[in-house]
């Protein structure tokens, strides 16, 4: 039995920090949204606690899930990067309106590199729809290369594209939140 399985058989109860981190990012894109420009302070100091506390429930997963799960180093390494980036960014806030384009374009690579990494995690221990997961990273790498790529669009442009990815990321991170307890009570009612 692999040992996604295992960890999910076994480790896998805190799969609500996936949900409570889907639902954080669905009100910060919500906030981007609605109001796009005289929100980019309120959004600068957001997205830095958002970052933070989103890096300590990143953290607490791999923690509790490190002797079973054979990739929790991946989830350790984002949940302190985000915790980092978080707190230097909070310390800081006017640099973060600055630069806040540049660190979401390679905040969401990363992610978006993530997510590919569980899709196939998923895909090899043939969880279904796993295909969403590598949808939603190869979104989430796309979203980033274009800010990278396009830094004289200007605010409201990157606001936009920061509301669509804090959805898409929280979008999934639901997902797969209710993926892990579904496969959990699955692997449980079969005796696994």
């Amino acid at each position: 039995m692999s040992q996604l399985i295992s960890a999910i058989r076994n480790n896998v109860k805190y799969w609500w920090l996936y949900l409570l981190n889907g639902i954080i990012f669905l009100v910060a894109g919500f906030i981007v949204f609605s109001n796009p420009f005289s929100s980019y302070v309120l959004l600068s100091i957001f997205f830095s606690v958002t970052l933070f506390v989103t890096g300590i429930f990143e953290i607490a997963f791999a923690v509790s899930n490190r002797s079973a799960h054979h990739g929790w180093g991946w989830s350790l390494a984002s949940g302190i990067i985000d915790l980092v980036i978080g707190f230097i960014l909070m310390l800081y806030p006017s640099v973060s309106m600055a630069v806040i384009p540049l660190f979401l374009a390679f905040w969401f690579m990363f992610k978006g590199i993530s997510l590919i990494g569980f899709s196939i995690q998923l895909q090899t221990d043939k969880v279904p729809n796993w295909g969403w997961l590598l949808v939603g990273g190869i979104g989430l790498i796309i979203i980033s290369i274009f800010i990278l790529d396009n830094p004289a669009l200007g605010v409201a442009t990157v606001l936009g594209l920061m509301a669509a990815a804090f959805w898409g990321t929280g979008i999934l991170s639901i997902l797969f939140a209710f993926r892990l307890k579904h496969v959990k009570k699955e692997l449980r009612e079969h005796g696994l």
